[in-house]
């Protein structure tokens, strides 16, 4: 996990004033359709395979995403369906070495428990189907199995991650891909969370939490694993281990030791010594990831995410291709999605923070770009709104950074706020397109994503200052956000909503019972309402991690975390909570289950306050089924046009609205139902 420090910006009066009497303020705002927004995009996900000659990607059929497969250089309306999913999209995919083969991950109703199964590209169609030919890796249900490395010199192999054995820790087997038969490699008895292999498929590194919440990474010497080699305490952390060719040293991102960011380093797996390689040159913000070669393995750059991205090349090469892409593309966001085998051929994506994205195929040798695909095509860029870099200082003078999204074509003057803090909490926003904060905005809503203390990349001293602060300090992040633009002339203080999913989802819950005098109103999407019930139900297989949660969250067998934990729970708050609430939960989510939202959903209607509830049958930790996706944000704009004034488009196709009705009846809790909520 990544974690950083923060550094100055632009002001928040500077930039809104640039925007409000620029020259968009000229120009009518229309409403545009919801579905745009948040209705299946054209393609997503699309990578390319190792000898460059193809590109599986997702694409609509029937209503659903699913695995589809074109030649390069071929226009996507002749791409083949692989897949033929009626209830929701493949959860992710992966390239055998030899390009042979797509191994595609699924689970049931968004419960996570992963299954795997093989795809064939190279056998003739199943007559019945028109579908490749599929292959299930046999495995317990409730288990789940997931690729975990790829060795290039081994390309029939894979190695994967599986918790079959325990369901709370990871084993790892090796498949043989053409016999899809699996062979025991290492029983993760002692409770590692990170496995690493070397580039030849070798297991050869573990990490492990202590008790006082920070990491070792030790050797595995055949069965066993060896002392530390290296540890870091609750405030630092290591990850992105990447071996070199030879696999006598590998790269790993740090902060470790003296200073604030995290940095690219180069470790001796025998001796555990770190050599500190680079950190931002502009002494900002973390290491965000570090790039290799797919042919070579080798180092070819960093990249950094400040306020926006920054690039920095290692590889001459490299380089030069990317500059001649971003002198293509001025203004926008140059990715490297992906790439073939030998660095030929490159598959790129150009966003921008108004512009959801368009894949182009890139031929490095004869520098010809070629258009793959759109991702929103139909939306309408051109009223799309900036998404401006902000800062403001926090309640104990800690600056905040951020993003704030203001209408297209308005003067931003006493606007109504939609604050939207991300989930995790341990991630962060990133300036680019935001779907939701794009419409919205559109709604006429000023959108605040602040990413308060304990979000990554901002340095260790940020991170760690979240430490037991949910619903305090991290809180006031967002409350003292809010002052700042009000005093600012640009949001009304009668007109502002919080929003949020996952850690976000608690964040609005504590909004309305911590600050009830801020907001107007307040939704929660999975979002837990109960510290006691969150940690008392996450998964199982995030024991090797659970040391993270007491640590930072709270030990609810420490009567001093007890008392402070039970206080920070919007739950035993209730009565404080005035404001209308929304609540939307998936009734398979194995992270933050139903129950988090059954009781706060129970206290608000016993209390005769105003809630709405939506509960999708078929949905876990997030909705991958457009028909819920839509059918909740319609629900949203609704509650949002009612409470702080947005605008509202006031037609939605009928199926849309029986979904609703549907979504609504799954939040019908009988009286009584929930089991009361108790502390240890």
């Amino acid at each position: 996990m990544s974690k950083s420090w923060m550094s100055q910006a632009l002001g928040l009066g500077f930039l809104i004033f640039a925007v409000s009497c620029g020259e968009k303020s000229k120009v009518a705002r229309d409403l545009i359709d919801r579905e745009l927004f948040f209705g299946n995009p054209a393609l997503a996900s699309p990578q390319l395979s190792p000898d460059g000659q193809w590109v599986a990607f997702l694409k609509e059929k029937e209503g659903i995403l699913n695995l589809h497969l074109v030649r390069w250089g071929e226009k996507l309306e002749l791409a083949r369906a692989l897949t033929a999913e009626k209830s929701r999209p493949p959860a992710g995919f992966s390239w055998t070495r030899d390009s042979r083969y797509l191994l595609v991950a699924q689970d049931s109703g968004g419960d996570e428990n992963y299954r795997l199964r093989r795809l064939d590209l190279s056998e003739p169609e199943d007559p019945q189907t028109g579908l490749p030919v599929a292959q299930e890796l046999p495995i317990r249900k409730g288990a789940r199995a997931m690729v975990m490395a790829l060795p290039k010199g081994k390309p029939n192999e894979a190695l994967l991650q599986v918790n079959e054995r325990d369901e709370k820790y990871f084993d790892i087997e090796r498949l043989d891909i053409a016999t899809m038969q699996r062979t025991p490699v290492w029983e993760n008895r002692e409770g590692c969370a990170d496995l690493v292999a070397d580039l030849d498929g070798n297991l050869r590194l573990a990490t492990r939490m202590t008790q006082d919440g920070g990491t070792e990474l030790m050797r595995v010497e055949g069965k066993k694993l060896s002392k530390p080699i290296l540890k870091v305490s609750w405030q630092e952390a290591m990850g992105g281990f990447t071996f070199r060719k030879g696999g006598r040293t590998l790269y790993l991102e740090t902060n470790v030791g003296e200073g604030d960011l995290s940095y690219l380093a180069e470790m001796d797996p025998k001796s555990g010594k770190v050599t500190r390689l680079e950190s931002d040159p502009l002494g900002r913000v973390d290491l965000s990831r570090a790039a290799f070669s797919e042919a070579t393995d080798e180092l070819v750059g960093t990249v950094y995410f400040d306020d926006r991205k920054r690039n920095y090349w290692k590889d001459k090469g490299f380089e030069e291709d990317f500059l001649f892409l971003k002198k293509k593309f001025p203004n926008l966001e140059v990715g490297l999605a992906d790439m073939s085998g030998d660095d030929g051929r490159w598959l790129v994506l150009i966003s921008g923070d108004m512009d959801p994205g368009t894949y182009y195929l890139f031929d490095r040798k004869s520098r010809e770009v070629s258009l793959f695909g759109v991702l929103r095509p139909d939306l309408p860029k051109e009223k799309l709104a900036p998404m401006m870099p902000v800062r403001y200082p926090s309640s104990d003078g800690m600056e905040i950074p951020g993003y704030l999204t203001l209408p297209y074509g308005v003067e931003a003057k006493q606007l109504p706020l939609l604050v939207m803090p991300h989930g995790g909490p341990w991630a962060r926003d990133y300036w680019g397109y935001n779907g939701t904060a794009q419409f919205f905005a559109n709604r006429g809503l000023a959108v605040l994503q602040p990413n308060f203390r304990q979000s990554t990349g901002y340095g260790k001293k940020f991170y760690s200052a979240g430490r037991h602060e949910w619903g305090d300090k991290m809180q006031d992040d967002l409350t003292w956000g809010v002052k700042d633009l009000v005093a600012k002339g640009v949001v009304d203080p009668k007109r502002v909503a919080i929003y949020g999913g996952s850690y976000g989802g608690y964040a609005a819950l504590a909004g309305l019972a911590f600050t009830p005098e801020v907001y107007a109103a307040g939704a929660s999407f999975v979002g837990p309402s109960n510290l006691f019930t969150l940690l008392n139900s996450i998964p199982p297989y995030w024991e090797s991690v659970r040391q993270q949660f007491d640590y930072y969250v709270g030990d609810p067998k420490n009567p001093e975390d007890e008392v402070r934990m039970r206080r920070q729970s919007p739950l035993f708050s209730v009565e404080k909570m005035k404001a209308p609430l929304m609540v939307v939960q998936g009734a398979n989510d194995p992270r933050v289950k139903q129950a988090e939202s059954d009781q706060i959903v129970e206290a608000y209607r016993k209390r005769g306050q105003a809630v709405e509830y939506l509960v999708a049958a078929d949905e876990g930790h997030g909705f991958a089924r457009p028909d819920n996706r839509l059918a909740a944000m319609l629900a949203l704009e609704r509650f949002l046009h009612r409470h702080i004034g947005s605008e509202l488009q006031q037609k939605a196709p009928k199926w849309m609205e029986e979904k609703l009705t549907k979504l609504k009846a799954g939040g019908t809790i009988p009286h009584g139902s929930e089991k009361k909520a108790k502390t240890p």
